[in-house]
């Protein structure tokens, strides 16, 4: 039995159409402003004996009395739920709910009941080995990593109990038309979603996922083989970039391995010219690291409309048609430094 332990806040922000973040200078970049809504919950899954902090964003208001697709969109390491409003405020603009899960390798204070103290004492450990370069890459620790899909299935099976929580979105969730989406170890985790296979116990996959969204994925290499693949079913996009090297100096080129092995009719890829991991910007600030990159506004743009383009399409319009989204998107960006290959 699985219980929701509670509201922890809701908040109204209004999110532009094309960027959602103000540059250092604090100039918005957006075109057009639209009010979206913000809730935090916190879920319990007793059979894992874990609390699972999620951030829900969603639109204002809706257009007519159907249910809307649901995006799930997983972060990098050491991230949070917080990290990717440029990306969900957009995503929620354009009529989507998306759910943001904190995994447990987050070493960001997440929003929870200051009487968590065992969270609050397991961050500042993180913290302690981040600096000292005790476990992990990077001081990073990745021993968790089973969890994480584990954690996008458990949002899933919670849908209901989301909703019932917040009442703005109470049968508004399509549950056929779920998206899990996520941005570097975010992407890992939604390739495990979409089939791909890691070496260890366990089997991923989950066929609710309509499609998945690789932000910058890892190829092959620690618990991916050349074979991970095989069972892959997206269908995917992969998104990244000429200078979006590994955090173990893989070449950018790593980046696209998932896409050049994954079975025929499944997968797009979209290259741009340069771009950093952090693509400008797509977490909401600027991440250290030299190959993060510099802030971007356009290469953010890229990432936004390239993504909704690929929600809409498989989730709204035309699920499972890998070739027409590949020529829509090959139109939308003709002209444009971008690649778009098709599987």
């Amino acid at each position: 039995m699985h219980m929701m332990i509670g509201l922890i806040c809701s908040a109204i922000a209004w999110a532009g159409l094309n960027q959602p973040m103000s540059s250092s200078s604090g100039t918005p970049f957006e075109s057009k402003e639209i009010a979206i809504r913000e809730a935090t919950l916190v879920l319990y899954d007793d059979v894992r004996d874990k609390d699972l902090p999620i951030r829900v964003v969603y639109p204002d208001r809706f257009v007519g009395t159907d249910a809307v697709p649901t995006i799930v969109f997983s972060h990098g390491a050491g991230g949070s739920g917080s990290y990717y409003s440029p990306l969900a405020r957009h995503w929620a603009s354009s009529g989507y709910i998306v759910i943001l899960p904190t995994h447990s390798d987050s070493l960001v204070e997440a929003a929870v009941d200051e009487a968590d103290s065992n969270r609050r004492e397991r961050i500042r450990e993180m913290l302690k080995r981040r600096r000292e370069g005790v476990r992990g890459v990077g001081g990073l620790d990745f021993s968790d990593w089973a969890n994480r899909p584990r954690d996008v299935s458990f949002i899933i099976d919670e849908l209901d109990a989301i909703e019932a929580h917040i009442p703005e979105i109470k049968d508004r969730v399509d549950h056929e038309r779920i998206g899990v989406g996520g941005h570097s170890y975010g992407a890992f985790t939604a390739q495990l979603i979409g089939g791909t296979d890691p070496l260890g116990p366990g089997d991923f996959a989950d066929p609710r996922a309509a499609c998945v969204l690789l932000i910058s994925p890892q190829g092959v290499g620690g618990l991916l083989t050349e074979s991970s693949w095989d069972s892959f079913v997206g269908p995917a996009l992969t998104i990244s970039g000429d200078n979006d090297e590994g955090r173990n100096g893989e070449p950018a080129t790593w980046r696209r391995e998932g896409f050049d092995r994954s079975p025929d009719d499944t997968h797009t890829l979209m290259w741009i010219e340069d771009a950093y991991h952090n693509f400008g910007g797509i977490s909401g600030r600027v991440l250290p690291g030299p190959n993060q990159g510099p802030e971007n506004p356009e290469h953010v743009r890229y990432v936004q409309r390239a993504s909704r383009a690929f929600w809409d399409h498989h989730l709204r319009d035309h699920p499972g048609d890998v070739d027409a989204f590949a020529a829509t998107l090959r139109a939308s960006f003709k002209g444009e430094p971008v690649e778009i290959e098709n599987n």
